[in-house]
């Protein structure tokens, strides 16, 4: 036992250093994570955006073009801080007349 102060004293640099290093993997972490879902969450109001725009200027939507813009819409609203703009679009296209598929 009488060796257990030295392990200690040595032990301490090490559990700090490592301590040091973990925090600063999560950081990092964490801004690629935050990059991440700014990243995805422009993507999902850019289609929606596009899509939506393109829908009400013919005057109709099918009903895959409402599922995929309600798809992208749900989880863009789902990442916060949702555009109302945005939202105005989807339920602008809601209100549009369904048609058939091909058309």
């Amino acid at each position: 036992m009488e060796y257990l102060p030295d392990v200690v004293a040595a032990a301490v640099p090490l559990l700090t250093a490592f301590c040091g290093w973990a925090g600063a993997q999560l950081r990092r972490n964490r801004k690629e994570m935050d990059a991440i879902k700014k990243g995805v969450k422009g993507l999902l109001r850019a289609k929606v955006i596009d899509l939506g725009l393109h829908y009400i200027e013919e005057g109709s939507i099918p009903p895959y073009g409402m599922e995929t813009i309600k798809g992208c819409y749900g989880p863009y609203e789902e990442l916060g801080d949702g555009d109302l703009a945005v939202g105005h679009i989807v339920k602008t296209c809601e209100k549009l007349p369904v048609r058939a598929g091909r058309e």
